[in-house]
């Protein structure tokens, strides 16, 4: 069975914040909402069910660099920017400018879908 994206990540910082010299971090992206919270008795104008939240003025609050890697640290003196991909997953276009701005600053930006290539990747394979 092929391995989510997600376990992908927690085998990749598990093993990579192991070695020496190394700071990684899991680094989210996305979009988030806020507002004034308010709420209704179930029934009133609204059929509310357990769970939702209501927002009063809502607006989004994006967060995080627009294609930034799903991990990012420091190795050795090195940035480091790592985005994990399972077996079929593909970068998206925002990954991809990201990625070129980073190697175009120096920093080093791995591509993997294992633990091991995140590795081999620190190492320069």
């Amino acid at each position: 069975m092929a391995k989510s994206e997600q376990r992908i990540l927690q085998e990749t910082l598990i093993a990579a914040t192991a070695l020496s010299r190394t700071l990684l971090y899991r680094n989210n992206t996305g979009q988030a909402w806020q507002g004034e919270r308010i709420s209704r008795a179930p029934g009133a104008m609204l059929t509310v069910e357990r769970g939702m939240v209501i927002l009063r003025n809502g607006r989004p609050i994006d967060f995080g660099c627009i294609g930034s890697g799903d991990i990012m640290g420091v190795h050795d003196g090195l940035p480091i920017a790592g985005e994990g991909k399972t077996l079929t997953g593909q970068q998206r276009t925002g990954q991809v400018n990201f990625q070129r701005r980073w190697e175009a600053a120096g920093g080093r930006y791995i591509v993997f879908r294992s633990a091991e290539e995140f590795l081999a990747g620190l190492r320069g394979e």
